[in-house]
């Protein structure tokens, strides 16, 4: 009975681990979305690249070990008929995604607890979290007066 517990309570703790480091990565997502929406940081205009540091800090600051950090993908995907590279180029309420994923292998194992992988079953780990953008509008002002 004590090896049936005993695998129940492994599997138990490596499911619990794999929901916390799955919303630490959702958080991390809303944090890069939260900056990207914004189109300026910090006096800059925010870039992609901007964007990436900014998710990958946040990971680093939730205590994620450096393998699952550097291993880790964040891309920012334009999902507005709006054409733009960079969120600072962003019109109102263009809509963006920002997605996080660890690949398998030696960033997806950094991650586990148990030396037993095969419980969960999962190899990977994508989160992704959908905003728009809070950009001011362009307004030109024409300084001329009509008279």
């Amino acid at each position: 009975m004590l090896p049936l517990l005993l695998t129940f309570l492994v599997g138990l703790w490596e499911v619990g681990r794999m929901v916390w480091v799955a919303t630490i990565m959702t958080n991390a997502a809303r944090e890069g979305a939260r900056v990207a929406a914004g189109g300026v940081y910090a006096g800059n205009p925010v870039t992609v690249t901007m964007v990436q540091q900014e998710v990958k800090d946040y990971l680093t600051t939730a205590g994620f070990p450096s393998a699952a950090v550097t291993g880790a993908t964040v891309s920012l995907t334009n999902l507005s008929s709006n054409a733009w590279t960079d969120p600072c180029d962003s019109s109102p309420l263009d809509h963006f995604r920002v997605t996080i994923t660890i690949p398998s292998g030696n960033a997806y194992s950094s991650l586990q607890f148990s030396p037993v992988s095969t419980i969960t079953g999962t190899t990977s780990l994508t989160v992704s979290s959908d905003w728009l953008s809070a950009n001011d509008s362009r307004v030109s002002v024409n300084a001329q007066l009509p008279y």
